[in-house]
């Protein structure tokens, strides 16, 4: 099983950081009347921090998790603001690569797993309200895309 000592430290922040970019993406292009905004958020804490079953990447994934919830992580993640919401998701997206590259580095299964993971939170928050939106379907694809 491996753990965060496989990355450098850079690699371990962009991994790390990538689920709170995947729910700040989500959350730019979805529905945004109050009630939705707190169906995707509850959608987004619950696949970031109860993932369901990925096998031999579980171990990693609670790394992960532990490092998502740290206030580093939620700072880091403030400095995508851009004027259009299609910048600001182009801005979070143009870092999950990183983290994908990194994720390059585990065992095939591992690395599927947490992959796995990322688009599973995308989902999630899509699902959450009123049902999937092109919109967000295009920003799942795009996510399903940097990790396939």
């Amino acid at each position: 099983m491996s753990d965060k000592s496989v990355f450098t430290d850079d690699e371990w922040e962009a991994v790390g950081e990538a689920p709170l970019l995947i729910s700040m993406a989500m959350a730019a292009v979805g529905p945004h009347g109050p009630i939705s905004m707190i169906k995707e958020s509850t959608a987004s804490a619950k696949a970031i921090a109860m993932p369901h079953d990925h096998g031999a990447a579980n171990g990693l994934i609670a790394e992960i998790i532990e490092v998502a919830k740290g206030k580093e992580a939620r700072q880091d993640a403030k400095h995508h603001k851009a004027p259009t919401i299609p910048a600001m998701v182009d801005s979070l997206l143009a870092d999950l690569p990183i983290a994908a590259k990194a994720l390059d580095k585990l065992p095939a299964d591992e690395a599927a797993g947490v992959k796995t993971w990322f688009t599973d939170i995308a989902t999630a928050i899509a699902g959450a309200a009123k049902g999937t939106s092109a919109e967000e379907q295009q920003v799942i694809d795009r996510i399903a895309a940097v990790f396939a």
